[in-house]
């Protein structure tokens, strides 16, 4: 069998149909951590919307609008939630902020977060330093965010746990379910930034008893900039203050000049004055993808193609530094640099068209429900020949 024809019956196991990613006619791409390249229904999507405001202005964006509801309500059904828990705003750290500076913090109380967080789930945390509020930093990698590690750490004052779904450093799984349980048994808020875990892995915000939840959609969601979600548990809403407020958090928000209006229920309250509706209609496509190839699938593909790449390294003895425990596995996998200049190797892997993201660190590899085992093995010819 040559190995077009190897990589063809490939495509055809994949949960995401890969035929649908033009990106693959020219790119071995596993650097969905970094940028989702757009599947060709959505940028169809996305064009679409801009066709209709171009051709038909008010009249074409009205038409776009009226869907807002419909995608609100398939977004909170992929995280079992309800529709008036999800808000539509811009980027990952947006959700995080409208917690931190909606929830009534108390001067001496105490966030747990990990140092090794990325900067859209640790300065909306760390900026309420100067309102009294404590930062307790776990140093990894010498130790992870886990229960054991929170029933070490926690004091009375302990408000809330700050954890990303995975680590976008080295894919590190938190255990969100244990931790949800943890911290609802012990009266503590859990925010969750789910950028580097939904899409590939799924996720259940009501099950896992995740209080706060916020996620941007251009990585591993597929669909374009500038859009992200949040979730807010609906009990906790009504006790935040509104940070993120706009004309149309009002209940009738075409009443324009009616000030005394009160505010929507649940989190749609911070949808904020426009939505990005190119990337929302597109995003809706994408949604669709994976929700009917099924996260769980996604999942179960991406880790045979990283079980792959791990012992594909090791053969090459290639140093894997990511954590391989089952329960901590993800679609990241960190692998060193050896001998090599991350500089150097960064433009061999574009010259190569090999998507990784390269840094002093080591080689991120991020692959996705539509990658097949030729992408893996094309990352492992790249750094083969660097070792």
């Amino acid at each position: 069998m040559s190995s077009r024809t190897a990589k063809a019956d490939a495509a055809l196991t994949t949960p995401l149909d890969r035929s649908l990613f033009p990106i693959t006619r020219s790119w071995a791409y596993c650097n969905h951590a970094s940028v989702g390249p757009l599947p060709r229904p959505t940028r169809d999507a996305v064009a679409a919307v801009l066709d209709a405001q171009m051709n038909e202005g008010n009249a074409g964006i009205l038409d776009v609008e009226s869907h807002l509801e419909e995608i609100r309500a398939q977004t909170a059904a992929a995280l079992n939630a309800a529709s008036d828990d999800i808000s539509f705003l811009r980027s990952t750290s947006d959700g995080a902020l409208v917690a931190a500076n909606g929830i009534a913090w108390r001067a001496g109380d105490e966030i747990i977060l990990s140092d090794n967080e990325f900067g859209a789930n640790a300065y909306p945390w760390l900026n309420l330093r100067d309102r009294g509020v404590r930062i307790r930093l776990v140093r990894t990698p010498r130790e992870r965010l886990t229960v054991p590690t929170l029933e070490r750490m926690r004091t009375p004052r302990t408000r809330l746990v700050a954890v990303s779904y995975v680590s976008s450093l080295d894919g590190y799984r938190h255990d969100l379910p244990a931790l949800g349980q943890w911290c609802r048994d012990h009266d503590i808020l859990l925010a969750v930034d789910a950028m580097q875990g939904f899409g590939p892995l799924p996720l259940d915000v009501t099950g896992w008893k995740i209080d706060v939840c916020y996620f941007g959609v251009a990585k591993w969601l597929l669909a374009p900039q500038g859009l992200s979600v949040l979730y807010i548990r609906r009990d906790l809403v009504d006790g935040m203050r509104p940070a993120h407020c706009s004309w149309r958090s009002v209940q009738q928000p075409m009443d324009f000049f009616d000030y005394g209006q009160q505010l929507l229920s649940g989190a749609r309250r911070f949808d904020g004055g426009t939505v990005n509706y190119p990337a929302l209609i597109g995003f809706r496509e994408s949604l669709r993808l994976h929700t009917q190839a099924s996260f769980s699938r996604i999942e179960r593909h991406v880790l045979a193609l990283t079980d792959r790449l791990i012992h594909g390294a090791r053969a090459k003895s290639i140093e894997v530094k990511s954590e391989l425990r089952d329960d901590a596995r993800s679609a990241i996998v960190l692998l060193g640099l050896g001998r090599s200049n991350a500089d150097e190797l960064n433009a061999k892997a574009l010259a190569s068209r090999v998507g990784v993201t390269v840094r002093d660190t080591g080689v991120r590899v991020s692959p996705h429900g539509y990658n097949d085992e030729a992408d893996i093995d094309a990352v492992l010819e790249l750094l083969e020949r660097e070792a």
